[in-house]
């Protein structure tokens, strides 16, 4: 339901390229939006020289989906923005701060000044639809670095949330030979139930040995020196997780192993995607404080 939010200023602050489509996004809806932290012109997007100026009058704020810095830094593709606790002040009380992950800088200003302080990352709606571009990228890296199809190959998928439930899936898809590795029983009888074979994580220095590519989406070390001792040297790991990933690097490095870190890869590898994503999950939470229906459809 496009033009549901006339009458409504959404200020978009920082970001990577996603920020871009994010405000594009907005406007479609009928928005008036501000984008600061951007050189590019978006034909009717006001552009903001300053915090400030991006937030005064706003009636919703946007940040990064990595959130703001304790530091009050919002990374953007270019120099960083300063946001000061003055220019959070501006805003009226109850306005919506929309951000991915809130650190303690933003939470404690939202709440200091009541801002209602929303985080995007964890909810389903759009966790779900982000694990999309996520699990193509990955598949991605993968096909630019194996020497190998990913059909016939024998894949492993390390956790198996949002991320790791559409992985596994489009892996199964294209031929795989898909092994998901997860600690909850009923996490694997799913992933048995998709066609895949399934292990927890106390077998994998035994099985390691057997995959051709490792996709962890774990954040926490599971790829331990010991598992990748028992990995074939021309194994291919691409850990998912947020920084610093669930994998021994150093270690990795020791054994000649070819392990990539690749975290947010939504933006970097489908930003326009990832940033309707973003902005639709975002437009659908200020369309339900308005009142109104909901678009839905594939």
């Amino acid at each position: 339901m496009k033009g549901r939010l006339r009458g409504i200023t959404v200020s978009v602050v920082g970001g990577d390229h996603r920020a871009v489509f994010v405000a594009e996004e907005f406007l479609k809806e009928g928005a008036q939006v501000r984008l600061a932290g951007h050189e590019v012109a978006v034909a009717g997007v006001q552009a903001a020289g300053t915090v400030e100026a991006a937030l005064r009058g706003a009636s919703a704020v946007v940040f990064p989906l990595p959130g703001v810095n304790d530091d009050g830094c919002v990374a953007t593709p270019s120099k960083p923005l300063s946001l000061k606790e003055e220019d959070l002040a501006i805003l009226s009380m109850g306005t919506p701060v929309f951000t991915g992950f809130a650190r303690r800088f933003l939470r404690e200003v939202a709440n200091r000044y009541g801002l209602k302080l929303v985080e995007i990352a964890e909810r389903d709606d759009f966790a779900i639809l982000n694990a999309i571009p996520s699990a193509e990228g990955a598949i991605q890296i993968a096909m630019e670095h194996l020497p190998i199809t990913i059909h016939g190959s024998a894949a492993f998928v390390l956790g198996f949330g949002r991320v790791g439930m559409t992985l596994a899936r489009m892996l199964v898809a294209l031929g795989a030979r898909t092994t998901v590795v997860a600690r909850d029983a009923a996490q694997r009888a799913r992933a048995i139930e998709m066609g895949c074979w399934v292990a927890d994580f106390g077998r994998l220095p035994v099985l390691a040995g057997e995959a051709d590519v490792i996709f962890n989406t774990v954040p926490a070390l599971v790829l331990t020196a010991k598992v990748l001792k028992a990995t074939r040297p021309d194994v291919l790991i691409i850990d998912l997780a947020t920084r610093p990933g669930g994998t021994d690097f150093d270690a990795a490095q020791r054994l000649k192993r070819q392990a990539i870190l690749a975290p947010s890869l939504p933006g970097k590898v489908a930003p326009k995607t990832a940033g309707r994503i973003f902005a639709q999950v975002v437009a659908d939470l200020l369309a339900e404080e308005k009142g109104l229906a909901l678009a839905v459809g594939p």
